[in-house]
């Protein structure tokens, strides 16, 4: 845990953020990169107009994971309403920051005349990258940490009163495979198909999510034994389904 990188005088620059920045620019490179060698015909979404929505999908993407966080910690924010800013100390929801990102680019790419589920699956790998970067962030910053375990992968957080597990690094592993595999997959035979890739990347991430929870610490049941983030990732897990079955329509 090293949620300070370093102190310049009066200005902190927090591990969390700095991360969320390499994630972003890492991401959006190799994005803009593979727009440019990828032949005319199979391309949804140009280098330049990645550049323009992936800005706004982070924008957007902040929003929302603030705003959900915030929903889920009210009590906490009514009493340190200082706080709802400082996304430098953590504190966003995934699935909201997704939901806002996603709505974010569908608004962009409309105003482009473009094709939205298209365009998600040019670049739906680059957001995986993007979340497995940003998760060595929570990592570093002690955040979305795991329950109590006495295993060999253990780490010690402050604030715990023994090893947790690494929740945060097993979920980025988990997503640098799944960008692993939806770059392979992103050739004709399973373009052709608009919506495909997007929808395997909402199902491999519902399972991904929903197998990491049961090891989250920092997480209540809320409903049926399960926890919010798990109800959701069936959501998305059937969205998901259907956007594979269904393609554009």
């Amino acid at each position: 845990m090293h949620p300070i990188l370093a102190k310049l005088g009066p200005f902190t620059l927090y591990t969390y953020g700095v991360m969320l920045l390499i994630a972003f620019a890492l991401s959006t490179w190799l994005a803009v990169r593979t727009a440019r060698r990828w032949p005319p015909g199979l391309v949804a979404i140009n280098a330049e107009q990645i550049l323009d929505c992936f800005s706004l999908s982070l924008l957007g993407g902040l929003v929302g994971g603030r705003v959900s966080f915030i929903i889920l910690h009210w009590e906490f924010f009514v009493r340190s309403p200082g706080e709802a800013y400082a996304i430098w100390h953590g504190g966003l929801v995934w699935y909201g920051g997704l939901l806002g990102g996603l709505l974010a680019a569908w608004l962009y790419v409309r105003a482009k005349r473009l094709s939205f589920l298209r365009a998600m699956d040019q670049c739906i790998p680059f957001l995986a990258l993007a979340h497995a970067v940003g998760r060595g962030g929570c990592f570093l910053n002690g955040c979305c940490y795991g329950k109590l375990t006495d295993r060999w992968c253990g780490v010690v957080f402050p604030g715990q009163r023994g090893t947790v597990f690494p929740t945060q690094l097993f979920e980025s592993a988990g997503l640098f495979f799944l960008y692993g595999l939806l770059r392979g997959l992103q050739r004709p035979p399973f373009l052709s198909r608009p919506g495909r890739l997007f929808g395997l990347y909402l199902v491999l991430y519902a399972l991904l999510r929903f197998s990491i929870e049961f090891l989250r610490g920092d997480q209540e049941v809320w409903w049926a034994g399960l926890t919010l983030q798990q109800v959701i990732s069936i959501l998305a897990f059937i969205v998901g389904l259907l956007l594979m079955g269904k393609g554009k329509r």
